[in-house]
């Protein structure tokens, strides 16, 4: 079989994310689904990636309506992150490259929370900030991001981005559950940080 007959399929997600396709090529099986039955916004993405080595790829998107710098203000003000946050809500640390910091979650049903020590492996002022950190009893680490973009051609919105991995041995036996877990909560922070955003943008006009 040759190289030039096999063509990736593109990366499409239908209104309602219920998607599940393999990209075959002589090297590698890709699979890329979404579990979640919700309709996605217009703009917006969520899907996980599974390459077949030992890695779950998050990737989720969001158009929210205002500048990149109004978003990154309001993700950055950590003392008002319980405010509106359903994930994060606590950032303590040093918010630079490298900078340790703890990071505390919600997580599950009610107002459990978990402390994760989080150095930011992941930093550019203005634009993005990130760790990837051992998670010791399932074997894995992630490899999480929150970025914020401009869009293109529209400098009164822009594009927020949230990704995460989940990597290691582990993966094989729990990392699509763990990976569908992040997806489904990484869209709630996404719209939540949405819905900050744009309510403060029309308490401004």
């Amino acid at each position: 079989l040759l190289e030039e007959e096999i063509k990736p399929l593109p990366t499409i997600l239908t209104p309602r994310c219920l998607l599940h396709k393999r990209e075959i090529s002589l090297h590698t099986t890709r699979t890329i689904y979404c579990t979640m039955v919700l309709e996605l916004l217009e703009g917006e993405k969520a899907v996980v990636s599974h390459d077949d080595s030992e890695t779950y790829a998050v990737d989720t998107e969001i158009i929210i309506d205002a500048p990149p710098e109004k978003v990154w203000a309001v993700l950055t003000d950590f003392d008002k992150l319980a405010e509106w946050s359903p994930g994060m809500i606590h950032f303590e640390g040093e918010f630079r490259k490298d900078g340790p910091a703890k990071v505390t979650f919600l997580v599950g049903i009610g107002s459990h929370t978990q402390v994760f020590d989080h150095p930011l492996v992941h930093f550019e002022e203005g634009r993005m900030f990130g760790w990837s950190a051992p998670l010791p009893m399932v074997h894995m680490k992630d490899n999480h991001k929150y970025i914020v973009d401009p869009l293109e051609g529209d400098d009164t919105k822009c594009q927020f981005i949230q990704t995460d991995e989940c990597q290691g041995h582990g993966a094989h036996l729990v990392g699509s559950m763990f990976a569908n877990g992040m997806l489904q909560a990484y869209v709630k922070f996404n719209r939540a940080l949405k819905k900050r955003v744009e309510e403060m943008e029309q308490r401004e006009i």
